[in-house]
């Protein structure tokens, strides 16, 4: 049983739920036959109902595809919750009290809940009312977001200035902590000051979790400004977790369930989201924050048994298309590709065109593998010589590579074969190598906390004698020749150490920490980095601390090629969970002695050869310092970095 939920609790629940109602009211017909009821599967496509519901028991049974359960588990499967989400909601509908002693943060996110549902309202009274949220109403008129859809997705205006929201605040309750723990507004940085409202000026849509909460806002910028990024997004709160957060997922659970393939369809934006759901495809989510993760298809996987992605039809929506595609695969589920024609997104397409065209369209859409091909030919001047089908084979083989179902990976395999004009022995040949590459290359997921080649003060010492040879870039032993890069710059080619990724992963699990910002600043200085994107990453973390806003989506908009694989990587393994006994303060202390002991490393690997008077003796204290910096107490290596900073 859930930590907080006690059984006679769940039997209430379930006791004082009726089950042939609650099914009905997520729009399925129930049937009276006999001493139980009918109804046509909502968890496959059928003509002849076969899903019998048995309210005395509170059971439900499909004889055709052999899906069971009760009321707890039918929510669960229809709105894609973990079972205490289920329990709750439930619990909500009934009038079932649970109490959740043992969470002593249970207290705090019901309060932020309840001031984000206020404050939501807030927004929408400023939107219809406001004078200064005439542009917002001018831009929803041109974007065809009519009054009904703004109730519905309740979109809002959030006014200019901090004073405005404080003084709401006072009027309902509310405390400036409490609007700065829900990411409203940057608290104050000195005495006098009264904070910063993140989204003031800014069209306001409203995030949802699954159960239909607000959780958190999406700001568009009415006004261009260079200094602010189009969109800024709530930080991460106690409520809202990018990673678990699907834009519409809570209006298009249900509605998957009822698609005749159980198909959710995937889009980019929030508008296009909407327009997708108000046009006859409720079926639609899109991604919430800088990329598409596996977090979020776990999310899918609960509801859907395949996704149709519908992004950008340009470079960059292809790269965006293939990436979630392989992360779509690697759950065994299968993809599609609609691709609109002329530039359209979901939105702009529906707003010209009738909804049955993009249904059409969808019907027809393209498996992975034509898309995938046609997107690697597209790329090649010559796509039919050799060393250019020796790329897309590769790219290919990767994307296929990532599915562990033999049967889907086979049907692949025939398709791509048929496609590029191969053999299907010789893909299935070249497969088996690319699978044995990938298995020997990938590395470990790193940890948010100190990476486990990084000794800590009380795991021994370094050893000062330790070999006076040049150090590699990463002080982890990997050689990477310029040669293997043919055709890039091989700086731009080398990946960032490991422990300076995991340092990134770090600080995006760890968004709008004040505490963690001031040892950055303090402590990790440009040259304890070795690579250029951990230092550009670094500056983007720490300006996001200081404007109070989403800076990192504008960052990653400018990346290309290998740094944009580097900066999903990070966003990806920060979305994962992470337990740590220790303090995030702790952590990062010990990634602290962890980069300068590879940034010493470093100075001591470029020194002259040994007989150099000057150079032995750095060299010496260099190792003297390595020793130190392994064995001390935090406080006397803040000293040793002050002293190397100057």
């Amino acid at each position: 049983m859930a930590k907080g939920i006690t059984e006679s609790t769940v039997e209430e629940i379930k006791a004082r739920i009726d089950l042939a109602d609650l099914i009905a009211s997520y729009g399925i017909q129930v049937k009276t036959a006999g001493v139980s009821k009918k109804a046509c599967c909502p968890f496959h496509h059928e003509k002849t109902p076969s899903f019998n519901i048995n309210e005395n028991r509170g059971y439900y049974h499909c004889f055709g595809c052999g899906e069971s359960g009760d009321a707890i588990k039918f929510v669960q499967k229809m709105d894609g919750l973990t079972f205490v989400e289920a329990v709750k909601k439930l619990a909500e509908q009934c009038g079932v009290k649970i109490e959740e002693k043992e969470d002593p943060a249970a207290g705090k996110r019901k309060r932020i809940l309840a001031l984000l549902a206020e404050i939501t309202q807030f927004y929408r009274r400023c939107l219809q009312q406001a004078k200064e949220g005439e542009l917002a109403r001018e831009y929803l008129k041109k974007r065809d977001l009519g009054e009904q859809i703004q109730a519905d997705y309740l979109i809002g205006y959030a006014p200019n200035g901090v004073a405005n929201i404080l003084k709401w605040a006072e009027k309902y309750g509310y405390t400036s902590e409490e609007l700065e723990a829900a990411g409203i507004i940057k608290g104050p940085t000195r005495p006098g000051d009264l904070g910063y409202h993140r989204f003031g000026g800014r069209l306001m849509f409203s995030i949802k979790d699954k159960q239909g909460r607000v959780v958190g806002f999406s700001g568009r910028q009415l006004v261009a400004s260079k200094n602010s990024g189009k969109y800024v997004n709530s930080p991460e709160t106690l409520v809202f977790k990018k990673s678990n957060i699907l834009y519409g997922f809570d209006k298009a659970a249900g509605a998957v369930t009822k698609t005749p393939n159980h198909e959710v369809i995937v889009c980019e934006g929030q508008i296009d989201c909407i327009r997708l759901q108000t046009s006859g495809f409720a079926n639609a989510v899109a991604g919430q924050g800088t990329a598409f993760t596996d977090e979020h298809v776990k999310m899918l996987k609960k509801v859907a048994d395949q996704v149709a992605l519908v992004y950008d039809d340009d470079g960059a929506g292809h790269k965006a298309t293939i990436k979630s595609a392989r992360l779509c695969l690697a759950a065994e589920l299968p993809v599609r590709v609609v691709s609109l024609p002329g530039g359209d997104d979901p939105d702009s397409f529906l707003r010209t065109h009738p909804a049955d065209e993009f249904r059409q369209m969808l019907d027809h859409a393209e498996s992975i593998m034509a898309f995938q091909v046609r997107a690697e030919r597209a790329k090649e001047t010559n796509p039919n010589t050799v060393d250019a089908m020796n790329r897309i084979v590769r790219e290919i083989l990767l994307t296929i590579s990532q599915c562990p179902n033999a049967v889907l990976r086979a049907g692949m395999v025939g398709e791509a074969a048929k496609l590029l004009n191969l053999p299907t022995a010789a893909l299935n040949e070249e497969l088996g190598k690319v699978k044995v590459e990938a298995t020997a290359r990938r590395p470990a997921t790193p940890s948010p906390r100190l990476p486990s080649s990084v000794s800590s003060p009380d795991a021994g010492d370094f050893d000062p004698e330790e070999d006076f040879r040049p150090e590699t870039e990463d002080g982890e032993g990997d050689c990477f020749d310029e040669g293997d890069f043919e055709g890039e710059e091989a700086a731009a080619v080398v990946p960032p150490p490991p422990k300076e990724l995991a340092l990134c992963e770090f600080l995006m699990a760890n968004e709008y920490d004040k505490t963690l910002d001031g040892m950055v600043g303090e402590f990790l200085p440009d040259k304890a980095f070795a690579h250029d994107f951990t230092r550009q990453f670094v500056e983007t973390w720490r300006a996001e601390n200081a404007k109070g806003e989403d800076l990192m989506q504008d960052f990653a908009a400018k990346l290309d090629g290998h740094a944009r694989a580097w900066f999903d990587e990070v966003l990806l393994n920060a979305g994962k969970t992470q337990a740590s006994a220790l303090k995030t303060t702790d952590i990062l202390e010990d990634f602290v002695r962890a980069l300068w002991a590879d940034a010493l490393k470093r100075e001591r690997g470029g020194l002259p050869a040994a007989g150099d008077p000057e150079a032995d003796l750095r060299r010496m204290k260099i190792s003297m310092d390595l020793k130190r910096l392994s064995s001390v107490r935090w406080a006397m290596v803040k000293d040793m970095i002050r002293d190397w900073m100057q």
